[in-house]
């Protein structure tokens, strides 16, 4: 076995060819002998590890799911992702055909049990396999649209009936058919197994995560035990261990870090910089020369002044910045920043000096700009502001003694990222938001840099000899691992009323992770809100939040701002936030993101399901496949 899994698969002579069917996609039809793939261990194994491609890599891309919530933002300077601001139709496909993977799984399955040349343990170890990454498809989904057309089998041309397969009749039914597959992988997958490859225990993290979005769909309490039960069968077998070293599992110098159960492993044979959102789009465009025709400093010291060169559109908010917390010099505790000791005494408000276009500067680009005044149907722009009144620093005031995540998460200004460089989002700094101006437009925002003052740092690998279109490097994407199933588990005892159950466990990643004072909420609300604080700075970037703002709108009450089950989300009815640091650093404000109409972020409770494909609704009618749209849609 490689050391991990390796992206292609061998390609087999020999050959079988079959016809596309108009209502249901029967692909891949790949030209290969049977005989030869499914009689031998080894090429059986490139049929699986290849189909991992479109399956379990489905829960790889971070970047864009992560901009749906309050921690991100996705924009350039011209566009905007319109999902955060609802604007999708009944056309919008979210992952309706997954057939191809599917009849893959489905192949897994029959022939492996089929084999002639597999012994008893290898077909029992590749049918659970195929069960697991069918599961995954059928989970994929069902986060989505909540009902899918279940493919239980290999189709052919001559299956007609099957071809008019109904989607599942309700969400309920859904998760029943997900956790059948996820079950049957559990009774047949190996207990070891090859970083980048399924084995029982992430099987049981998997059923972990399922559960809780299944109950908050179903009400049906079971799943909560459930959950629970599949939390405990990884944290008690002793397999993984919590990191401490937290940055590391999401870059390459730990990738194969203990406490990882499953990640996505790519090698840099056909790998590069640009291959990811998660890299190429994380990082900005800004040259020396850029630098000093907008009067932004420190330059560059590495590659002739060109350390930055990607095409960044993907932004940490002010809001996820909120959520670390900050370690008052005074007391010890863990608070919000500016609910510090340190903050207090050296900090005055400033809020109604923030009037007037371009007092914080005007020298070719205005901060504030107009836009950045006033109020809109969301109310005040600015929402705080604050000047120093003593020999501190803000930016060291705001971000010293953080949450230890923090500096694994987030770029921000005084830090050193990439190559070493120092880094400076001040304005006039060398990545602000503007830096790329250089004079005479008033809109503090240009090409590809921060829409917030932030950039992502979280799996954002330090490419050798930089992060540039067509360098080669490894990556990979961490889809499971252990801190996960102590915030699971939390999430579950809250439902079930345990207060003291939900803080043991949520402070095990608080406190080995940020490195922070266990969590002392006694009450129900207060669990709530600092559990929802812990889950989003511990699984910020990995494919989670927006999931379990979806969950925690269906809860209600504590889980959403005491709104009843179901209704409007409030933080995805929120604009984000940026903030503006004075050169000088003695003062700051916390407005809106209002390029390109960010600000205009909108709920509706249509999207706890997005819509079943009208376009597929509308193909399938016409063959006599009738089924219903999502309600709203």
């Amino acid at each position: 076995m490689n050391k991990y899994i390796k992206k292609g698969l061998i390609y087999l002579a020999g050959g079988l060819f079959f016809v596309s069917c108009d209502v249901m996609d029967t692909e891949p039809f790949e030209s290969y002998s049977e005989d030869l793939v499914w009689n031998s261990k080894s090429t059986a194994d490139a049929f699986v590890l290849q189909t991992y491609n479109s399956t379990a890599a489905l829960f790889a891309g971070t970047a864009n799911v992560e901009s749906w919530t309050p921690n991100a933002i996705h924009s350039d300077l011209m566009n905007l992702d319109d999902f955060p601001i609802e604007r999708k139709d009944r056309y919008y496909d979210s992952g309706f055909n997954r057939f191809g993977a599917l009849r893959r799984c489905n192949l897994i399955i029959e022939k492996a049990a089929a084999s002639a040349g597999l012994t008893e343990g290898q077909k029992k170890e590749l049918i659970a396999e195929g069960h697991m990454l069918r599961g995954l498809v059928y989970f994929h989904q069902a986060q989505r649209m909540g009902r899918f057309v279940p493919v239980q089998k290999v189709l052919t041309p001559s299956d007609t009936i099957d071809f008019k397969t109904p989607l599942t009749k309700d969400v309920a039914e859904s998760y029943r058919l997900i956790l059948e597959d996820i079950n049957a992988a559990i009774s047949g997958l190996p207990q070891e197994s090859a970083p980048g490859r399924l084995n029982v225990y992430v099987a049981q993290g998997y059923k972990s995560r399922i559960c809780l979005q299944a109950y908050a769909y179903t009400g049906d309490k079971a799943y909560l035990d459930e959950c629970i039960k599949a939390s405990d069968a990884v944290i008690n077998s002793g397999k993984y261990t919590l990191s401490s070293n937290y940055e590391g599992m999401f870059l390459a110098d730990d990738k194969y870090a203990k406490e990882i159960m499953f990640a996505y492993y790519r090698m840099d044979v056909n790998t590069y910089s640009h291959s990811f959102a998660e890299m190429i789009n994380m990082a900005p465009n800004v040259k020396n020369d850029e630098l000093v025709r907008a009067g932004s400093t420190p330059l560059f010291k590495n590659t002739n002044g060109r350390a930055f060169e990607g095409w960044a559109s993907y932004f940490p908010t002010q809001d996820m910045v909120d959520q670390y917390l900050v370690i008052d010099q005074t007391d010890g505790k863990a608070k919000p920043w500016d609910q510090t000791s340190q903050f207090k005494n050296s900090v005055v408000d400033d809020l109604n000096n923030i009037q007037e276009v371009g007092s914080y500067t005007n020298f070719g680009v205005n901060v504030p700009e107009e836009a950045d005044l006033g109020s809109n149907a969301k109310g005040p722009k600015i929402i705080k502001a604050g000047k120093v009144i003593d020999d501190a620093n803000i930016s060291e005031i705001m971000y010293k003694n953080r949450d230890k995540r923090f500096y694994g998460t987030i770029v921000y200004d005084s830090c050193t990222w990439l190559g070493g460089e120092l880094v400076t989002t001040c304005c006039h700094g060398n990545l602000w938001a503007a830096v790329r101006k250089g004079g005479g437009d008033a809109q503090s925002d240009s090409w590809y840099t921060t829409a917030s003052n932030y950039y992502w740092k979280k799996g954002v690998y330090d490419v050798n000899p930089r992060l540039f279109y067509g360098n080669k490097t490894d990556y990979h994407f961490v889809l499971m691992r252990l801190g996960e199933m102590y915030l699971n588990k939390a999430e579950a005892y809250l439902l079930k009323g345990n207060i003291q159950l939900a803080i043991e466990n949520m402070n095990i990643t608080r406190v080995k992770h940020g490195e922070l004072p266990p969590s002392e909420a006694a009450t129900e609300e207060m669990a709530w809100r600092d559990y929802k604080r812990e889950r989003r700075v511990e699984m910020a970037l990995e494919n989670d939040i927006y999931w379990s703002y979806l969950r925690w709108g269906k809860y209600g009450g504590f889980a959403n701002e005491g709104k009843a089950p179901g209704d409007v989300i409030i933080d995805l009815n929120k604009p984000v936030h940026k903030i503006q640091i004075s050169k000088d650093r003695k003062r700051f404000f916390v407005g809106q993101i209002v390029r390109n109409g960010a600000w205009e972020r909108t709920f509706t409770t249509k999207r706890y399901l997005l819509p079943i494909p009208q376009g597929q609704l509308d193909k399938r009618a016409a063959s006599g496949i009738i089924d219903t749209q999502n309600t709203g849609w």
